[in-house]
C-alpha cells in the first residue's frame, strides 16, 4: 500500500531537513512531499536536499491552499494512504505511524492526532500552549462538537492521516482560511468516520508562530463564523471507497 506523508511549509528551513530525515527513519517506505508555500527563504532547496519532492507554490496562499495541494497530489499519484504533519519540527515522526496505522487497520477514514486528549501524559519537553490558544482551542472545541455531534478535543492539529475517501472529499472542497476546522465539520457531514488519537507536540525546532494574541482573537471569530455558514451547506459527497 503507497503512502504519501506531506508536509504544507512556509519559511522552514531552519527546520524542513530535520524533518524530513525523522520521517524517513520513520516511514522508510513513504514518499515524502513539502508543499512550499511561497516561501521566500531557502525552504525549497533545504527540502530537496534532504530528499524530498518538492511542490511550490507562486505565492504564499495560506494553509489551506497548501494542504488542498498535498491531498491532490496524493490522490492523482494514486497513493493509497496520505499523512500530513506542521513542517515546524513540532509533530514527532513516530506519532505520524501509529495515525495511519489506524487508517490502514480501516477503523476510520480520518485520524486526528490530538494534543488534548491525554493532558496527563504530558512529558517535560513537550509543547505549551499559550492562553490565546488554550482559550481558542476551548471555543473551537465546544462549537465544532455541537455543530457535528461528535466530540472533538484538538480542532486545530495539523497532523493527520486519511484514505483516498478523504483524498478525493478534500481535493475537490477545502476551506483556504479555517483547513482544520472546517475539514472536520465538512468530513462528518459528508459521512466519513473520524476519530482522534492522543499524541505529543514538541516545542518549534525554528522560527516563530504568527499567531499574536490580536490575530488569535480574529482567529476565533472568523472560525466561529466559519462554522455557522458550514452548517447550512448543501451536502454533496463525491468521497470514493
Amino acid at each position: 500500500m503507497s503512502t504519501l506523508v506531506f508536509m504544507p511549509a512556509w519559511n522552514e528551513e531552519e527546520s524542513i531537513a530535520t524533518v524530513i530525515g525523522k520521517l524517513r527513519e520513520a516511514l522508510p517506505d513513504a514518499d515524502v512531499l513539502v508543499v512550499d508555500d511561497g516561501s521566500v527563504d531557502r525552504t525549497a532547496v533545504r527540502a530537496r536536499e534532504a530528499g524530498a519532492r518538492v511542490a511550490s507554490l507562486p505565492f504564499n496562499q495560506g494553509l489551506g491552499a497548501a494542504l488542498q495541494t498535498g491531498y491532490l497530489y496524493a490522490l492523482r499519484g494514486g497513493y493509497d494512504y496520505c499523512a500530513h504533519l506542521d513542517a515546524d519540527g513540532q509533530h514527532p515522526a513516530a506519532e505520524v505511524v501509529r495515525l495511519l496505522d489506524e487508517v490502514r487497520s480501516d477503523r476510520a477514514d480520518l485520524v486526528i492526532g490530538s494534543r488534548y486528549r491525554d493532558p496527563g501524559s504530558v512529558e517535560s519537553d513537550d509543547y505549551r500552549p499559550t492562553f490565546s490558544r488554550r482559550v481558542g482551542s476551548s471555543v473551537f472545541r465546544f462549537f465544532l462538537t455541537l455543530a457535528t455531534r461528535q466530540h472533538f478535543t484538538d480542532t486545530t492539529s495539523g497532523m493527520r492521516a486519511a484514505n483516498r475517501r478523504v483524498m478525493a472529499l478534500f481535493s475537490e472542497r477545502y476551506s483556504p482560511d479555517f483547513a482544520e476546522i472546517e475539514s472536520l465539520q465538512l468530513a462528518v457531514r459528508e459521512g466519513l468516520r473520524v476519530e482522534e488519537l492522543p499524541v505529543r507536540m514538541l516545542e518549534r525546532v525554528g522560527g516563530s508562530s504568527f499567531l499574536t494574541p490580536l490575530r488569535s482573537a480574529f482567529f476565533i471569530f472568523k472560525g466561529m463564523i466559519v462554522l455557522l455558514v458550514g452548517q447550512f451547506r448543501p451536502r454533496e459527497a463525491k468521497a470514493e471507497r
